[in-house]
Formats: structure tokens, sequence, C-alpha cells
């Protein structure tokens, strides 16, 4: 019996009338997952293979690279306690398009991959005009801000505001000129490449970086051309300062993104230079001309690869470093690798020195756009508006019973938990009219934690698969990656975010809360449960037979949805109003029951 046969049982299984009232897993996702990443790689690159797999027990993942000449290599990979594999290919020294077949043991699910080695111009031209492209994004969130500012009544707040802004739009005009001094800053390498090829290898990990920095950059400009677009709407005033000034916050990320090719090409340049010091040199100083640089401690022979995300919260000076420790030994062994070395040393001064221009404007306009929004939050937005606001968490515990059988208690076949929190911002004007004032805000926050747990063979109905045998299986829930935050960093980076509108009214010390559309939330298909199994029954002809299925989680906007109704009473404690909500809901539908908590007190003004 085939994979697909044990899948067909599955969802036979699943379609009957007793599972109705609840999700059915998907049994259409493959039975093992492959992830081929880079899928294009100078030669020598290293490539990740990486994914979900639950091998019979005793097996382990088995990968083979097909080169462009038909050579066959072979690894293997143990999954970790949650179904996770990853190893690193090195053998790309032949260009062409490689293929990747991986297996969950000798006679178990297979996935199959590509990627492809070649050589290619160092052309950082691209890269650059991303990077300038990014810092012009800055102007247009300024623009957004001054724009809000001239819509509100004249005052002193007004006034200081407008001057502020002047200075920060002035600073801002710089940026633009900041592209073309990166590639002055990157220019030593190219030039190093073009005219001796043999430093390619040497150079590839940071050439490899910039490109993913490159990425980064075009993915933060889509994110903050839409920050300017939601700036930029017709909304009420008290939102629109609020939303306008607190884009802001957009800038000092940008700035963030836009220093990293500096730094790292600093700190590369830095680290290749070290990298060749004899070990009595320690940590050395190598002086040339006016500069005087720190170079870390001298590097030995690498034995081992990056381990996967070893890097991604560190500064672009220790990523730079790390991959100068990484680089294979019989790369730095090469004539081109010690060539590459010297002429870095010649022209390390002429980089550091190109780079201390655009940092110091990027930390200036940084220093800027804070003052100007902490100014904006105390000073303009108080002369107009209030708001209630601070910080919630939330859960929803999810629980599925099968149609119980006569004389027999229901069996929980399924159940799941989700844990949220960030912060409710509810924004009104200072001067309304009437006894009743209308609100507007947002839920903001993140996902922080996942549960998973699932039973489906225990049933008369699903047990019949594995009547007479045996049944391995391993649930693995989707990793928490959120701190809760909210944020352009977060809505980026997480696929767990969320930002929910909310409007609602405020009349009778009592505040009502009504949900809009979500502006993001959950990723669906990351937030899915995974189920491996492998089967030998009867059934099976007792041959194993691998499968896997997911199931779906719930939403932030679901969550919060199932959780706000009703007036909810605003309190005094001393000057301050709070609004503090309890809920511990209990909510039983045909065949599941859901349970639902959330603690939030917001204040105004705010929460201490």
């Amino acid at each position: 019996m085939c994979v697909t046969a044990a899948a067909l049982l599955l969802a036979w299984a699943l379609a009957q009338p007793a599972r109705a009232q609840a999700p059915a897993p998907s049994a259409d996702d493959p039975d093992l997952t492959m992830a081929v990443s880079p899928t294009e790689t100078p030669p020598n690159g290293p490539i990740t293979i990486s994914g979900l797999a639950y091998p019979q027990a005793g097996l382990n993942v088995l990968i083979t690279i097909t080169a462009p000449g038909g050579v066959k290599s072979s690894l293997t990979a143990v999954p970790d306690k949650d179904a996770h594999y990853s190893v690193v290919f090195s053998g790309t020294r032949a260009t062409g398009a490689y293929t990747v077949s991986v297996q969950d043991g000798p006679k178990g699910a297979q996935a199959h991959g590509a990627f492809t080695v070649k050589t290619y111009p160092i052309d950082i031209d691209d890269e650059v005009a991303d990077n300038k492209a990014l810092l012009d994004e800055s102007a247009g969130l300024v623009a957004a801000v001054k724009k809000q500012v001239d819509n509100v009544p004249d005052s002193p707040a007004k006034t200081d505001m407008e001057t502020k802004l002047a200075a920060l739009g002035e600073q801002i005009k710089e940026l633009p000129a900041q592209g073309p001094k990166l590639t002055r800053t990157l220019q030593p390498f190219r030039d190093l490449v073009t005219a001796h090829p043999e430093t390619e290898s040497a150079l590839q990990a940071m050439f490899e970086h910039l490109a993913q920095l490159d990425a980064e950059a075009k993915t933060a400009k889509e994110k903050y051309a839409q920050e300017v677009a939601e700036s930029q709407r017709g909304v009420a005033t008290c939102d629109a300062i609020d939303h306008a000034t607190q884009a802001l916050k957009a800038v000092p990320e940008m700035m963030e993104i836009a220093k990293k090719p500096f730094d790292f090409a600093v700190g590369f340049a830095t680290s290749m230079v070290g990298s060749e010091l004899p070990p009595a040199a320690g940590a050395g100083v190598a002086t040339a001309g006016k500069l005087t640089t720190a170079l870390p401690k001298a590097v030995s022979k690498p034995t081992e690869s990056l381990a996967e995300n070893e890097i991604d919260m560190a500064s672009e000076s220790e990523i730079a470093e790390k991959l100068v420790e990484h680089i294979p030994e019989p790369v730095r062994e090469s004539p081109g690798y010690k060539f590459a070395v010297a002429e870095t040393k010649k022209f390390l001064p002429s980089i550091v020195d190109g780079a201390k221009g655009p940092l110091g404007v990027f930390d200036k306009v940084t220093q800027l756009a804070g003052d100007v929004l902490a100014y904006a939050n105390e000073q303009l937005f108080a002369q107009y508006c209030e708001k209630f606001e601070g910080e919630f968490t939330a859960t929803m515990f999810a629980h599925f019973y099968s149609k119980p059988a006569p004389g027999h208690d229901p069996v929980e076949w399924w159940n799941f938990s989700t844990a949220i929190k960030g912060k409710l911002t509810l924004r009104y004007p200072k001067v309304t009219s009437g006894t009743a004032v209308a609100l507007s805000g947002q839920f903001e926050g993140g996902a922080t934690h996942f549960t998973y747990y699932e039973n489906v063979f225990a049933t008369d109905l699903y047990g019949k698969m594995i009547k007479g045998g045996y049944l391995g299986k391993k649930d693995v829930p989707p990793a928490a990656t959120d701190n809760g935050e909210g944020g352009m960093v977060n809505a980026l980076t997480s696929p767990t975010s969320f930002y929910v509108p909310v409007t609602g009214q405020y009349a009778g010390g009592k505040i009502t809360i009504t949900l809009g559309a979500a502006r993001t939330d959950f990723n669906a298909t990351y937030t899915r449960a995974h189920t491996f199994y492998v089967v030998i029954a009867p059934t099976t002809l007792m041959l194993p037979v691998l499968g896997h299925f997911t199931l779906p989680y719930m939403n932030a906007h679901f969550i919060l949805d199932h959780l706000i109704s009703g007036d909810y009473a605003v309190g005094r404690a001393g000057k301050t109003m709070v609004l503090d909500i309890k809920e511990d809901k209990h909510l039983p539908g045909p065949g599941n029951l859901g349970v639902y908590t959330m603690e939030l007190k917001a204040c105004n003004p705010g929460c201490e």
C-alpha cells in the first residue's frame, strides 16, 4: 500500500457524518515538506535544505543532490523533537542546475526541489538603487505628517510642531545623496573581483549577505509606502494626528535598514584583515592614515557551518565577523583568499572613512524623528485629543469531540490553544457636543504561544485504520515568533502579527467597542498544526505507510470578536480614567467547546 492509499483512508474517515460539525484535517499537504535556500548561488556557495518530516522510528531523512554532470551526493538529517530537519550542502563547485530529492527513510514519502549554481558579474548597482528608494520613502512619511499637522487648528503646539518638522525635513533632504556613497564604499570589492576573479570565492559570503539586505530593503519600502498611504487617509482629526505622528516611528526603522550595508561592509573588511593576523596579535590594531581600527581575534581553522538562525538577531558587524570565521578552510588556504586579504588591507581605511558620513546622517535623522514623535505625543495630540491606551492578553482554547458511540463518552479528538497579547488604543476629541463621544482606534499585537493535541485515531471509526497494528505519530504546532508589541517591524517579520481597527462610543461612564475588518492578521498558511504519522497494520498489508495532515488555528480577529461585547464601565483612580476588562467565556457548540479569556487595562492618561 502506498502513501496515497493512506491519505485516502484518512480522507474517508474524516468525511463521515460524525465529523460534520468540525473542520476536517487537510490531507492535501505533502507528507514530507522541503525547502531549498537559496535557489541560486555562486560556485562553492552553501545551500540549506530544510523542512518537516516524520520518518519511521530508527530511520533518518535521506537527501540526494544530483550535480549537473550526474554526480550524486548523499546526506542524512535527523528531525528534531518538533519534526524539523535542516542540513547544509556545500558541494557546489560546478555551475548549472542541481536537483534535490528528500525521502522519509528508504521507502517513505519523497519531496523534490532544485537550485542553480552560476557565476555572474558582481553588480551592486541594484542594491544601491533599492537602498536609495527606501531612503526616499522617509520624505513621504514626513510630508504625510506635515499634511495632517496643517489641518489642525492654530495653536502654539502646532507652531512648534511645524518648526520641528521643518528641521527634520531639511535633514531628510540629505538622505538621497547617501546612495552614491554606498556605491563608493562597495566599489573596491567589485573592482577586486572584476580584476581578479579568483577572489570571488573569498568574497562570496559578503555579496550573498548584501543581496539579503537588498531583499529586506525592498520589502521594507513596500511596507513604508503603505504606512504613507494610511497616514494620508481622510480620517477624523484625532486619528489623523495619531496615525501620522506614529508613522514617524518608521523613520528610525528605515535608518536602521539603510545603515546595514555600510555597517556590514566595514565589519566584513575589518574581519577579513583580522583573519590573517598571527595568533600572538590577538585583537590587534591596524593603522592606516588617520584610521585606527580594532580588529577581531585571529581566526583559526573553522570546522563547522553556521547553525540555522544563529546570526539572525546579531548586529551587522557580528554577522560579518561570523561569516568570515566560517569561510571554508579550502577557500581560506587558496591564493585568491590571501590576495583578497592583502588588497582589503589597502582599501580598509577608505571604506571606514567613506561610511562615516552616511552613518552620521542616518543617526541625525533618527534623533530628530524621535524628538518630533515625542513632542507630538506629549503636546500636539494632547492639545486636541484624548485617548485610552493600555496592554491586553487573550487566549482561546478549543476542544472538539467525536460523536459518542452508544454507552460511551465522547472522545476529544482535537484541541488547540492560542495566546495573543498587544495594545488597545481608543482616541476621541477633547471638544465634543452632546453626551456621547465617538471613539476610534485599534487592537495591535501578535500571537505569543500555540498548543496542539489530536487523537484522530482514537475513535472506533478512525481506529479501523490501525486495528491490530501499530501507529506512530508526531504533532507539531506552529512556532510563536511575535513579541506582541505590534508596529512595523513585527508586521514585516512575524506571520502572527495583527492590526484590527475598532470604533466605539463613550457615554454615561461606559465604553462600547466594535471591531472592524483586520488590516493585518495571522498568515493562514503558517498558522496550521502538522501531524505526521506512520501506520503498520492489516489495512496497510503490514507495510509501513507514512502520512501527514494539517489542522487550522483561528486568527486574532476571531478571538477578539468572541471576547468583545456589551458595555464596559470606566472607573477612576485619582485623575486617571481606567477601562478594566476581565473576560472568561465558555461557548459550547455541536461537538465542540471554546474557552476564551481576556485581561485588558487601558487608561487615560496612560496606565503607569
